[in-house]
């Protein structure tokens, strides 16, 4: 039996899963298994997979989201550890022995992360690559519901007792939360380690209009965060609401860019669901109805926001 499960959840990713899984193969640790969990794709995910043979165990079931996908595949895995990357995503070639070695020398470590490095669609690095974790290298639950932990599922790997101690993902997430949600609940039961090194390469997609569906499930974080801590979380859900505002916004003023008002205006719409007292945020809905202006009119007033 395999020490370590990569668990790998694919839903439509034909086009990424190879450079995924070539991450994986090119690991300088071998004592792990591949997992690959497709998830209803309607491509030719598939395809793909079958030519793999016995490299991969590949398990296929309907469409049930990135939460259930991962169950799933942790379910069919065997590893005392479980690590997850999903399918347009990369690991540098140590990414998985640095993260064992830490569960391996720490028997109190419950999940251990890297650090990861965000790259666009091109595989370009973004820009403003912001410390995810602002340097807190094992945060205590306190921390943690201070504010949102934006560590991702490609960048840790966790015990396997734990993780089936806390569920798994809570599958009332379909498309989003279901990690932070995850991370929370994993911190109940002991402590996380760090490793500094950026070993993901994580993909970055367009945000509109992903992040503008995935609204409903934000409130449920928000809801259950609320209920499971009370009022310990009120930083926590504070700066979660502050940071979907920022979402809200870079998304209108992008759109706006575009020529694309009416879909400004239903990401500013959420805007003010969150700021139902800001002047500005009333004032910039209403800027959507008002006839385009060249940039050039813009800044001559100083006003180019949306």
């Amino acid at each position: 039996m395999a020490k370590v499960s990569v668990v790998i959840p694919v839903y439509n990713g034909a086009a990424t899963i190879s450079r995924a899984l070539e991450s994986v193969f090119a690991q300088s640790y071998s004592d792990s298994e591949v997992v690959v969990l497709d998830d209803g794709s309607t491509d030719d995910t598939a395809s793909v997979l079958a030519g793999y043979g016995d490299r991969i165990r590949a398990v296929s079931q309907p469409n049930r989201g990135l939460a259930g996908a991962r169950n799933a595949g942790a379910r069919a895995s065997g590893g005392e550890y479980v690590a997850f990357l999903d399918a347009d995503d990369e690991w540098m070639p140590e990414k998985l022995a640095r993260s064992a070695a830490v569960l391996d020398q720490d028997p109190n470590c419950v999940l251990v992360y890297t650090g990861a490095l965000r790259v666009d669609q091109n595989g370009r690095p973004m820009p403003n690559q912001d410390s995810q974790t602002q340097g807190v290298d094992s945060p205590t639950l306190a921390q943690m519901l201070e504010r949102p932990w934006n560590v991702v599922p490609s960048q840790f790997m966790v015990r396997r007792e734990v993780f089936a101690r806390c569920g798994g993902f809570d599958e009332r997430f379909v498309t989003s939360c279901e990690d932070l949600y995850f991370l929370l609940n994993a911190r109940e039961h002991g402590h996380f380690r760090s490793v500094p090194e950026l070993l993901v390469r994580k993909s970055t997609r367009p945000l509109y209009p992903k992040a503008l569906e995935r609204e409903q499930e934000c409130e449920l974080f928000v809801r259950l965060v609320r209920s499971r801590y009370g009022a310990s979380a009120a930083g926590l859900i504070r700066e979660f609401r502050r940071m979907r505002v920022k979402v809200m916004r870079h998304m209108a003023r992008t759109l706006m860019e575009e020529g694309r008002p009416k879909d400004a205006r239903r990401c500013l719409a959420r805007v003010i669901h969150y700021q139902p007292a800001s002047p500005k945020a009333y004032r910039r809905y209403l800027k959507t109805f008002l006839p385009a202006r060249s940039p050039l009119a813009a800044s001559r007033t100083g006003d180019g926001e949306a």
